[in-house]
């Protein structure tokens, strides 16, 4: 994705097609008739510049702040600094207004707008034979790129809101806007993803392997990053199956009746986590060859321990008195590594990342913004994670200075710093207590990481939890301790030296640390560690979702994982609380949309009671 290199052409062709100000988001404005569209889709240079424009729609401050306001700002992740402002307390407190603007579905529409644009004009370019030059082979690699977006789009709606709109066809008048506007009703989540699932089933062999170029392969949808996307889905899809029949989900077959039998929904689960492996691993193998052909290339590099390891994972140098954090520097400073598997791209020119240093640190004042992280994370540093039971960073655990600018454990807040700083740095691989220091970015060029090698390992040792709960000592679930114990050993490459029991008999580094240990175990370890590794990416309140889904109660995973006050189970006591409501001005502008049974009451005129604040 060139967006260095978007020329006038690609701003006209906003215009052309009536998306400059979302013109074309109908659930929220019309669109414009004034520009024809007759004298566009004439050649592949005008599909590539609106693909261009479908990606680019997702780098938008606007919608990348939903995604955090949506997937972080609720969670046990942060604390709101300021707490006059009102709208995000009442977020974090679990009160949810559905006259806040935060809730507005609108970014993530328009660039569904961008995708079904493309998908319907360049198979119309395709089957009309417009442009000699654009052939099926050149298009289907297109069509693989805008079904994959669009799918992320609908992905981040569905965990955000469940059931929402579910539109594959362009509006392209006022007319059809206006109609599509007053009777849209929504559609189940768990069908959404179904459908998604079922197009990147069928189109993922026909997207590209390799576009020239790492910034390409990294920003756009390849063969790799379309499969851990699926991957994630058929994580997500499988856990909203379970308890399916009692939350009342209507779930089709493929002959197109009403599955009716919990069990038989059980095992449709069950096929899509063991899927979500499959998938996992086929992108895995891709990565890891690439990584040995590196490593043989270049041995000289790579100690005779790194050239062994099971995992492609970049390594704390272990060589003198290095205390730089290769890892994060390679992976966020520099941006776009091999473990990368697909990033929102940014530039610091034309496209910037803004919302880092509004809502999390601003590099210019040196200083935290709106959010901070939750101390509770970060105040277990004197203590070293021996078994896996410790919930937040441990003494030796190198993301504690990744994630936050820390000085003592007394400081008041924690200021978040993870991707806002280029190069990090620590005084002791033993202790992260010691000194430590960062470098800020000079500009706003922070990639916003969607998917790296550290998800594909996560997911797939979540669905091998989840596939045998009750189990234990199968080969599926040591393999699964061992993908996450693999990434914890990665970030705490002093715990060896402390004289912790991490590494001895039964410690959690040792080689039989799974004996005896059910998925259920594992599945909370990979929570703990998931809360760890991706802390502040907007992504944890998605997990928690993900498990009250799976077990169809909320209070568990509220109580004993995130340790949510009295008060705050009880507000989220319902699953539907666990999501966001439509923002009010949909609701108005579509009388089939009915608003979320929870936050109805705080809906203007509702005439269900204001819960007592």
């Amino acid at each position: 994705m060139k967006m260095n290199n978007i020329t006038t052409k690609f701003f006209f062709c906003l215009a052309v097609i009536g998306l400059t100000a979302s013109c074309e988001d109908y659930l929220t404005e019309l669109p414009t008739d004034s520009i024809p569209e007759e004298n566009f889709w004439q050649t592949k240079g005008d599909v590539d510049n609106v693909r261009a424009a479908a990606y680019y729609q997702m780098t938008k401050s606007e919608l990348v702040e939903k995604i955090l306001y949506w997937g972080e700002f609720r969670s046990d992740n942060v604390d709101l600094k300021n707490m006059s402002n009102t709208s995000v307390k009442y977020l974090t407190e679990g009160v949810l207004q559905p006259t806040q603007a935060m809730f507005s579905w609108a970014p993530f529409y328009s660039g569904i707008s961008y995708c079904n644009k493309v998908l319907e004009k360049g198979q119309e370019m395709i089957d009309h034979k417009v442009d000699p030059t654009f052939s099926p082979g050149a298009w289907n690699p297109i069509k693989a790129e805008m079904l994959s977006l669009r799918a992320l789009y609908y992905f981040y709606l569905v965990r955000a809101y469940r059931d929402v709109p579910f539109i594959t066809k362009t509006i392209s008048t006022d007319t059809e806007a206006l109609a599509a506007r007053q009777g849209q009703p929504v559609t189940q989540g768990v069908n959404v993803l179904g459908s998604l699932i079922k197009d990147l089933e069928e189109c993922k062999d026909y997207a590209a392997k390799n576009y020239g170029n790492n910034m390409d392969n990294k920003g756009r949808f390849t063969k790799n990053s379309i499969r851990i996307l699926l991957a994630d889905m058929y994580l997500w899809h499988a856990c909203m199956l379970q308890n399916g029949i009692a939350k009342g989900y209507t779930v089709m077959n493929e002959s197109g009746d009403t599955i009716k039998a919990q069990g038989d929904l059980n095992n449709m689960a069950a096929q899509e986590f063991r899927r979500a492996v499959e998938l996992c691993d086929e992108v895995l193998e891709k990565m890891d060859s690439a990584y040995r052909v590196k490593v043989n290339e270049n041995t000289s590099q790579y100690t005779e321990i790194e050239r062994s390891q099971p995992y492609p994972l970049y390594r704390i140098s272990s060589r003198g008195t290095n205390t730089t954090d290769n890892v994060y520097n390679t992976i966020w400073g520099s941006r776009n590594s091999d473990e990368s598997i697909f990033d929102l791209q940014y530039d610091g020119d034309r496209t910037q990342n803004s919302v880092l240093g509004s809502l999390y640190y601003s590099t210019s004042n040196k200083s935290a913004q709106l959010m901070v992280g939750k101390p509770s994370l970060f105040t277990t540093i004197n203590s070293l994670d021996d078994d896996g039971t410790l919930k937040g960073f441990g003494k030796t655990d190198i993301r504690i200075r990744e994630s936050v600018e820390f000085k003592d454990i007394t400081q008041s807040e924690y200021p978040i710093i993870k991707n806002t700083a280029e190069k990090v740095a620590f005084e002791n691989k033993e202790d992260m207590a010691q000194e430590g220091s960062f470098e800020s970015r000079s500009k706003a060029n922070a990639n916003w990481p969607v998917y790296r090698l550290s998800d594909l390992m996560m997911i797939k040792a979540e669905c091998l939890a989840r596939l045998d709960m009750n189990g234990a000592d199968t080969p599926e679930l040591v393999e699964g301790f061992r993908l996450v114990n693999k990434l914890f050993e990665r970030y705490n490459p002093g715990l060896d030296s402390t004289g912790s029991s991490a590494v001895n008999t039964s410690g959690r580094l040792c080689h039989n640390y799974a004996k005896g240990k059910k998925g259920s175990a594992l599945l909370e370890l990979v929570y703990r560690e998931r809360q760890r590794e991706f802390f502040s990416e907007g992504k944890r309140w998605f997990d928690i979702v993900r498990q009250a889904e799976s077990e169809n109660k909320t209070e568990d995973v509220l109580s004993s994982w995130v340790g949510a006050s009295k008060s705050l189970q009880t507000r989220l006591r319902k699953l539907d609380a666990m999501y966001i409501p439509y923002y009010n001005d949909e609701i108005k502008s579509n009388p089939a949309l009915k608003q979320n049974v929870v936050w109805d009451r705080y809906t203007p005129n509702s005439s269900k009671p204001t819960e007592n604040r």
